[in-house]
């Protein structure tokens, strides 16, 4: 198990979680933007919840040693590695054909209006 230091304050969390939270914010650190990412965290009661952590380029994480639980209870039973989003990736996709032919006709009737045709005269 593994104690990190962040924002002032620490977390308990699974040794694969801290790993996994280390190669992650390490990315984050070269990228221009932030992210906020949730990992799994033992409570003083014992219990286990979910935490949001906000990771930018100025993210300052200390990871140190804590008691210890078996490998077993840290990845299966308490603390799953989450999945983290991917950095720096930006979908764009191109839009369908049938999108851009309403597109097409939405600016037609914009420009018809602008030029004060009705329909049966922009239909001419």
């Amino acid at each position: 198990m593994k104690r990190i230091t962040y924002a002032g304050g620490s977390l308990i969390t699974g040794s694969a979680v801290a790993e996994a939270l280390l190669t992650f914010a390490t990315g984050v650190a070269g990228d221009a933007g932030s992210v906020a990412v949730e990992i799994p965290v033992l409570e003083s009661d014992g219990t286990t919840t979910t935490h949001t952590l906000l990771l930018g380029p100025g993210t300052q994480i200390d990871v140190s040693d804590a008691d210890p639980l078996s490998a077993e209870d840290e990845e299966a039973r308490l603390f799953p590695v989450p999945d983290l989003p991917q950095i720096g990736i930006v979908a764009v996709s191109k839009p369908s054909l049938q999108a851009e032919k309403d597109a097409a006709a939405f600016n037609r009737e914009v420009a018809n209006i602008e030029s004060g045709l009705n329909e049966e005269e922009a239909r001419g």
